[in-house]
């Protein structure tokens, strides 16, 4: 039953902030947000402890209370900022009937994945026909992004984890080896179509700065050469 609550918020706009600093996260989260109502069934695959970044918990908290209900997932998850249903499955065997989500959100996730083909296969399944798939990945066509890709074939997972661990707060073993497999957006869409979805939105995301401040003024100038660093692809699965 659809509470008073939840029809006050599937008409309210969604507490975007508009700063600079965000809109990498709003993009996504605004787009998350068009596809959410008080029948909707959310599947956060490879949840983590949040949805959003730091800062954006009144978004966050609107995000979650515009569904029905929302599942996160994760390999490993005991604890989650805002989601209560925390199960733990893979993306290549999830734990979930058929035809039984209506949105599954992957939020920096398929650069890890050996197999991201076998994984869009499997949410395939799960998706109720024409439910959305949201996947927002690096974009490998960037001169960060290779530069991890390159660390993480010639050095020790652990060697590269002290490399990057200083552009952004995660600590060393909230970091994962990255793949690859499908971070140029031509590999994405091909992969998601073959999969049994229909790309409807897709845009490459700017990087809004440098990764390093010791290296910031080099890497203005490598960031107008390759301006995006993220890819944004929202898909329907096909009936």
């Amino acid at each position: 039953m659809i509470s008073p609550m939840q029809l006050q918020i599937a008409k309210a706009t969604p507490p975007f902030t508009g700063a600079a600093w965000a809109a990498r996260a709003e993009l996504y989260a605004a787009l998350i947000a068009e596809h959410l109502s008080p029948q909707t069934a959310w599947l956060d695959a490879g949840c983590g402890w949040r949805l959003l970044e730091d800062d954006l918990d009144s978004l966050e908290d609107w995000l979650v209370q515009a569904c029905r209900t929302i599942i996160g997932m994760d390999v490993s998850v005991t604890s989650h900022r805002n989601v209560r249903r925390l199960v733990e499955g893979s993306l290549y065997e999830m734990p979930f009937a058929d035809h039984s989500l209506d949105l599954v959100t992957c939020n920096m996730v398929v650069e890890h994945l050996d197999h991201p083909g076998c994984a869009f296969v499997e949410i395939a399944r799960c998706l109720r026909p024409s439910g959305v798939l949201i996947v927002h990945t690096p974009n490998l066509n960037n001169y960060g992004i290779m530069g991890n890709a390159i660390v993480s074939r010639v050095f020790p997972e652990s060697w590269r984890r002290r490399l990057i661990v200083g552009t952004d707060d995660r600590k060393p073993e909230e970091f994962f080896p990255v793949r690859y497999k499908a971070n140029r957006m031509s590999k994405l869409l091909r992969l998601l179509e073959i999969s049994g979805f229909e790309p409807h939105r897709f845009q490459p995301v700017p990087q809004q700065a440098p990764f390093f401040r010791k290296t910031a003024k080099l890497e203005r100038f490598l960031m107008r050469l390759t301006p995006y660093s993220g890819l944004l692809v929202c898909a329907h699965r096909r009936p």
